[in-house]
Order: C-alpha cells, then structure tokens, then sequence
C-alpha cells in the first residue's frame, strides 16, 4: 500500500463521478468485494484488485500514473513501464454500449452445439478468447446461411459481474458482409430482454477491421490499453 492511496471503494467511486471513462473501467474491473486500494489525481487513476487465481490486477490510467504493486497490469497506451520489471503482452481497446436501443431487434438463434463451435474457432478464429465449456459464457449467438454456421460468438459474464463479448467470429469465405454487426446487434437484443444494461467488448489494437464494424453498430471507445506480466526475480537471472 502507498500512502496516498484510498480504500474506500464507495469513495473512489464519488471521486470519479465527473470522469465518466475512468468511472467506467473501474465499474468494469474493480467490484467493491475485490478491489484493494487506488490512486486518484487530476491527471492519472490507478486501481488494484484481487483475482480468485490469488493474482493482483492493476490498470494504470492517464500521465503518469502511480503503478500499484500487482502481477498483471493494464496501462494507458501512453504510459511507459520498466522493461526489466515488466514483460509486455498486448495491446487492447476497450468499448462499452448501452442494450436498450437493441430491445426490439430480431433475437440471436443460441448456439447448442459446442463441438461445431469449437470446430469452427478452430477453422476461423483461433486466437479466440472464449471457448465452449468457458463458465463465464452465458450465451453462444449464431447466424447460418443454408444451413451452414458462417457467424458465431458469446456473450460472457466476468467475475467482476461485467456482461461482455468475446469470441465474435465469422467464416472466412464470409467476411465483409456486416454478420458481426448483425450477429453483435441481434445479441444486444436478447441482452436487452434478459435485463442486461450495458456490454462491453475488448479488441486487439491491430484488429481495425473489427473495430470499424463495432463502432458502425454504436459501441463507443473507452480506452485504449496495452497490458504487462510483471517479471518473476527467476526469469530475470
């Protein structure tokens, strides 16, 4: 812990009552029962959390920001970190979207089959975050032209309580034709009718193609984040 830091989470929360992004990423990542402390400045927010794997999380926002102690961290694009402490992973975008709009869309057709998905994450997206059998998943969406499954994806509920997408995939041959917008658009719906407010969805920084198409179906861009291991004293000998 830092001297400077606050571990009132309902106190982190009213000081960021005017930064609707910061306020945002730490409704996302830090529920009150797992969050540890942060730092609060005019130009920066750190946070840290507990992980049930027994990990610490940290995201580290704005100039300069205090980096908290932790074994994964997330920072803002901008911010450099020690090499020698820390192993970068990748760089990511963070987007969010309100579900009522989506209320009367036609609804996403669930997916049952979870060897055919898993076939085909295999076949046309295997840098997929989730999997069929992941717990998190709450539903497994599809589109099929002919009979042939051509989009899928899942809507997955974190540990924090974020409902978000991860895994929307389409098929190769399939691409360019608007099925991630429309499959992401239909899903919103069902989200929407089972009383879910808000989604929000990570993507790859290098992905622009599916950027453009989320940003077409209206999710809005919160942050854009590259993320850090920190390196154990055994890998630095």
């Amino acid at each position: 812990m830092i001297s400077s830091s606050i571990k009132d989470h309902q106190q982190v929360l009213a000081l960021l009552q005017d930064r609707p992004k910061y306020l945002e990423t730490f409704f996302t990542y830090a529920p009150a029962h797992k969050f540890i402390e942060a730092v609060v400045k005019p130009d920066s927010f750190s946070f840290s959390v507990n992980d049930e794997d027994g990990s610490i999380f940290v995201m580290a926002l704005g100039s300069n920001p205090v980096i908290l102690d932790g074994d994964e961290i997330a920072t803002s694009r901008n911010v450099e970190m020690d090499s020698a402490k820390y192993k970068r992973q990748v760089s990511w975008d963070l987007y969010s979207m309100d579900t009522e709009g989506f209320r009367n869309f036609d609804p996403a057709i669930e997916v049952t089959n979870h060897s055919e998905i898993d076939d085909f994450l295999n076949a046309h997206a295997r840098k997929s975050s989730v999997w069929p059998g992941n717990e998190e998943v709450l539903f497994w969406g599809e589109i099929r032209e002919q009979g042939l499954l051509v989009a899928t994806g899942a809507l997955v509920q974190w540990r924090t309580g974020q409902v978000m997408f991860a895994s929307i995939a389409t098929h190769s041959d399939y691409r360019s034709k608007g099925l991630a917008q429309k499959l992401v658009s239909q899903m919103l719906g069902n989200a929407s009718r089972s009383g879910i407010s808000h989604v929000g969805l990570g993507v790859f920084a290098g992905n622009a193609s599916a950027k453009r198409a989320y940003e077409k179906v209206g999710f809005a861009l919160i942050g854009e984040f590259t993320s850090y291991e920190k390196i154990a004293r055994a890998d630095t000998r």
